[in-house]
């Protein structure tokens, strides 16, 4: 279900009688290698549709702008200051608690937005008493990524090319990927613009697998990763 599809009326008798957890997709749009721009909004965006069912949620309309740090200098990439975010996403968090949602998931696509996202989320649970879970999928779904390919992914690597590759076939250019586009990140040396658009964190690990059925079977695991654990979240606020 969601909002964008309700009129005022319908969300009057949904919420929270309903349904009384809203999902909140945020990501950010910038360079992903050979993939989207909007790739950390596109993934957040579509758990959320997979997942609100399951959970009797509404999800919310995406925030598709964010903290874009490092990868700034690529073209296509866009970004807002952390200070103009934390309280763009505030504002949001205090009109779900307005509106009477008693829980917000905070689905977060972007790296870069996370150490604001958890400072917001926190903030807005003293200041409103709205049970708040900050989701940073990718790392709910390492674990998949191992099971399924035997090595850690990135940004723009393994795990997010192949989300993509999953749903949206036609946005993974393969035809211009090459190795030496990913940079892997070693500590001790921070650059800027980042030296790759395709960022990893492993020696060795990252590289893109462009086998169709591996990244299906990846994007539903960490799907099921993200639905899981916010079951259990629920569950145990049950009892608080």
């Amino acid at each position: 279900m969601k909002l964008a599809h309700l009129t005022w009326q319908e969300f009057s008798e949904i919420v929270p009688a309903q349904r009384d957890t809203a999902i909140l997709p945020i990501g950010t749009i910038e360079a992903h290698g050979v993939t989207s721009l909007a790739t950390d909004v596109l993934i957040p965006e579509k758990i959320a549709d997979e997942i609100v069912n399951r959970l009797k949620a509404v999800a919310l309309p995406s925030v598709p702008y964010g903290i874009t740090r490092s990868l700034y200098g690529y073209p296509g990439s866009l970004t807002v200051k952390p200070a103009t975010f934390e309280a763009y996403i505030s504002e949001i968090i205090d009109s779900c608690f307005a509106h009477k949602f008693k829980k917000l998931v905070v689905l977060n696509g972007h790296g870069g937005n996370s150490s604001s996202l958890n400072k917001v989320g926190l903030e807005g649970f003293h200041r409103t008493g709205l049970k708040i879970a900050v989701v940073h999928w990718w790392l709910l779904a390492a674990e998949v990524c191992k099971e399924v390919y035997g090595q850690s992914g990135g940004h723009a690597a393994l795990d997010e090319n192949a989300f993509i590759l999953a749903f949206w076939p036609e946005l993974v250019k393969k035809e211009r990927y090459k190795q030496d586009m990913v940079y892997r990140a070693t500590e001790g040396i921070e650059a800027y613009p980042n030296p790759g658009s395709i960022i990893t964190y492993a020696k060795g690990e990252g590289y893109l697998d462009f086998d169709p059925t591996k990244a299906k079977k990846y994007a539903l695991g960490a799907i099921e990763k993200v639905a899981a654990h916010l079951e259990d979240v629920f569950q145990r606020w049950e009892k608080i």
